[in-house]
């Protein structure tokens, strides 16, 4: 595989505070998004760290869309909402797929 795609952080997860943090025991690296101008900060960061998959609380996706759609011809990150109401389970079918592919174990 060639050096460019090594990945030093497969996932980062955006959104508040109270959703995310749980994810930073499993070592997911994550960003908690109190104002909307902290976006552009928070996504040079993703981009820095290089991160695969950057998993969006779907209400900040849906307002930073033209941000995100600035992006979209890039490789990585590929940038996936998630809701953080009664969608726990499809969260975590997401982590644990991505974390299969990732590293071939759950």
């Amino acid at each position: 595989m060639p050096d460019e795609l090594l990945l030093e952080n497969s996932l980062a997860i955006i959104g508040d505070e109270d959703v995310v943090l749980g994810f930073e025991a499993f070592g997911f690296k994550v960003y908690s998004l109190k104002e909307p101008q902290q976006f552009k900060a928070i996504l040079a960061e993703v981009l820095k760290e290089k991160a695969a998959v950057c998993l969006l609380q779907d209400d900040i996706y849906n307002s930073v869309q033209d941000e995100i759609n600035s992006y979209r011809s890039l490789p990585l990150p590929v940038f996936i909402p998630f809701s953080k109401t009664g969608q726990a389970d499809l969260l975590d079918n997401i982590i644990k797929d991505i974390k299969l592919k990732a590293t071939g174990t759950i």
